[in-house]
């Protein structure tokens, strides 16, 4: 009997270290992308700070990782792109894991080497700058023969 009392309570022990445990830790208890996003959460982490900590834990698992957090937080899609990027995953692939995961693809874009990103409003913008074009060459004015010169007609 004693055994058993021991054995719940140490049961019971090891339960409560996980319900404490880290992002790291529920990712190397098995849990699903879903439930560590969503324990990040409760804990008080940002989405931010989530996805960062879990892809650093987890790198492999980026995909479902920058999926799980849209699932989460869809109006955050950038934040959680820029943040995948920042904790080292590809930025092309951060953005297609995000749109595979529900994200608009239209407000979405990799982030730049400044951190912002390549949509406007976001920080920097990618678009080239602007041309500047020759002058143009003046008008000719004239007949262009020998002799005279002016805009009216010949009287030859």
């Amino acid at each position: 009997m004693n055994k058993t009392i021991w054995g719940i309570a140490l049961s019971a022990s090891l339960l409560s270290g996980i319900a404490n445990a880290s992002v790291e830790g529920f990712i190397k208890a098995g849990y699903s992308m879903e439930h560590v996003i969503a324990h990040g959460l409760v804990d008080g982490l940002s989405i931010e700070e989530t996805v960062k900590q879990a892809v650093t834990t987890a790198p492999e698992k980026a995909d479902a990782i920058i999926a799980a957090a849209i699932a989460a937080e869809p109006s955050k899609a950038q934040e959680i792109v820029n943040a995948a990027a920042a904790a080292g995953v590809d930025p092309q692939q951060a953005v297609a894991a995000a749109v595979a995961g529900g994200a608009d693809a239209s407000s979405v874009s990799a982030p730049t080497a400044a951190g912002g990103s390549a949509l406007v409003g976001g920080g920097t913008s990618t678009a080239p700058a602007p041309v500047a074009l020759p002058p143009q060459p003046p008008a000719a004015f004239g007949g262009g023969g020998v002799g005279g010169g002016g805009t009216g007609a010949s009287k030859n």
